[in-house]
């Protein structure tokens, strides 16, 4: 006892700050300690380096200089002393554990291993020196070794919280959920106000899907803490699963009070009050957040989103035009804008704002993309493949671009430069679907390379196999080669696809008159006329139905 009250006397009476002049290696050691729980670590290191010298054969002294060696980060200089240490005494756990740890933070799991293993041999039910081996294991993702471990714990400490917690933990990562929810069970059981346990438990009912079982327990951690975030948000993310907005909202809002700075949340409850439909709610909160974040492009995207949605279509071309042109939203943000100009028709307008963002950005491919849609929605269509051929200066393999100029070339009717911008693609992407549809169907359609037609709609078909305009495509290409009855089944399987396309209607008209059915090619060209909303191939159909009827009479 008198020992004692001579420490707290010496820890309390005021130290020399620079310097350690005493002989005494206990006054060393505890003027250390002082300057270590003042966070003074070099001073620390000082003295203990000091008191060292004064009592060179001391494992406490050199210990406690390894361990603000470590509290300064300083991995070189600890595991230098440490070694020493153990050079002292080959027995030391303290010592041996410490170095252990050094070798985990350096990612050295065999040399950390190791020392644990040698401190269970010097003391067999050493639970420390367990609880991190097995953490090793953990970190390694060897999840039975570490169960193995945890497990000797439980058979000389069966009421080790850590190893039982740590149980269950490793039993969900092998997805083994039955033996999880058993450890974590028994977990609460020791301990009935385990945030972590019943967290986690909430997670595997969640996994399993579960929803009643997960939101049990996760409303058990808010009970013991009101202020845990993770679960209130998991509550709120099931919620949203089970489109219950108004209910994520609240827990959202909960959210709000515990955290005002994390203005994320905010943004959440403004999407659900946009998937509520709820727009001048989702609108007031976007600016909330903007009034003090900006910058924050994500935010504004949905603030223009909102309000296209509510119909306000110049005050969302407004501020989808204020996104920068640098962020990851202005891609999205253009096409939305694009959508507008067309559905608002001020397409001049909107070719005039598009221009104006390459001018501040020229190497967004979108942007000619949205550029050249707009001239194409004007008939335009030979700006629109100059814009392309524009876009191609800054990304020369964009199989989007070249698809399009293709598209382009055939709307003016130049079908063999429709074809080499498509074989460009081709080139860089030979499994690209609807470029391969495009050659074969080309062919097909002028009677030419059949063959290879037929090969190549066969290779889209195997990337699209239930995509009605490839399949039209087989069925056009055995038309073309006179092989009707084919052409009847696949054309059959495209029109079930696509019950409204013209083309379609029209090709099946045309094998019925080959198969000698004219009443079904009647009834068929009369569909695709309904369906056809271009005057020039209405009067083409026309004239096929014209014939048919002429001819039978």
């Amino acid at each position: 006892m008198k020992y004692f009250i001579v420490l707290l006397i010496l820890f309390f009476t005021p130290v020399t700050l620079f310097g350690c002049s005493s002989n005494s290696s206990i006054f060393l050691f505890l003027k250390g300690y002082r300057s270590e729980t003042q966070g003074k670590l070099d001073d620390a290191i000082e003295c203990y380096k000091s008191a060292i010298e004064k009592d060179p054969s001391s494992s406490v002294l050199r210990i406690e200089l390894a361990v603000a060696h470590l509290k300064k980060g300083n991995l070189n200089e600890a595991e230098k002393v440490l070694k020493e240490t153990i050079d002292l005494n080959k027995n030391n756990t303290d010592a041996l554990k410490l170095l252990a740890g050094v070798y985990s933070a350096r990612n050295m799991p065999e040399k950390a291993k190791a020392l644990y293993e040698k401190c269970i041999e010097i003391k067999d039910d050493d639970t420390d020196a367990y609880l991190h081996l097995g953490a090793v294991y953990m970190t390694e993702k060897k999840y039975k070794d570490a169960i193995a471990v945890y497990e000797k714990i439980l058979s000389f400490e069966p009421d080790n919280i850590i190893a039982i917690y740590y149980l269950g933990r490793l039993h969900a990562e092998l997805k083994d959920y039955e033996n999880a929810k058993k450890y974590y069970q028994k977990a609460i059981e020791i301990k009935p106000n385990f945030e972590s346990a019943y967290f986690d438990m909430g997670m595997v009912y969640e996994i399993e899907g579960n929803n009643k079982k997960a939101l049990e327990n996760y409303n058990k951690v808010i009970s013991i803490n009101p202020l845990n975030k993770k679960a209130r948000s998991r509550v709120a993310n099931i919620f949203i699963r089970e489109k219950e907005y108004d209910r994520a909202i609240y827990e959202f809002e909960k959210l709000s009070d515990i955290d005002r700075e994390d203005l994320s949340i905010r943004a959440k409850i403004g999407l659900l009050h946009l998937e509520k439909g709820r727009y001048d709610e989702a609108i007031r909160e976007f600016n909330l957040i903007l009034a003090t974040k900006p910058d924050e492009s994500n935010v504004r995207l949905y603030l223009a989103i909102a309000l296209k949605e509510k119909g306000d279509i110049k005050k969302a071309i407004e501020e989808f035009s204020k996104i920068d042109p640098s962020s990851e939203e202005f891609n999205n943000a253009i096409r939305n804008m694009t959508f507008l100009f067309i559905k608002s028709n001020i397409v001049d307008e909107g070719i005039n704002i598009i221009k104006s963002f390459i001018d501040m950005k020229k190497d967004n491919i979108e942007s000619y993309i949205m550029l050249a849609v707009l001239y194409e929605e004007k008939k335009e269509f030979k700006k629109a493949i100059d814009t392309l051929e524009e876009a191609k200066k800054y990304d020369v393999k964009n199989t989007e671009i070249l698809y399009q100029i293709g598209v382009l070339y055939e709307k003016i009717g130049d079908s063999d430069k429709a074809v080499e911008s498509m074989q460009e693609v081709i080139k860089i992407d030979p499994d690209h679907a609807n470029a391969l549809n495009f050659i074969g169907y080309t062919w097909a359609d002028r009677g030419v390379n059949l063959d290879k037609a037929e090969e190549m709609i066969k290779k889209a078909l195997q990337k699209k196999p239930e995509d009605g305009y490839i399949i039209d495509s087989m069925g056009w290409v055995y038309y073309r080669k006179g092989d009707f009855k084919k052409a009847l089944e696949e054309i059959k399987r495209a029109h079930e696809k696509l019950p409204d396309d013209p083309t379609i209607a029209e090709h099946l008209a045309d094998v019925y008159i080959k198969l000698n059915e004219m009443e079904k090619a009647r009834q068929f060209y009369e569909k695709a006329m309904n369906l056809e909303k271009d005057e020039k191939k209405k009067n083409s159909i026309k004239e096929k139905l014209d014939k048919l009827i002429l001819d039978n009479k």
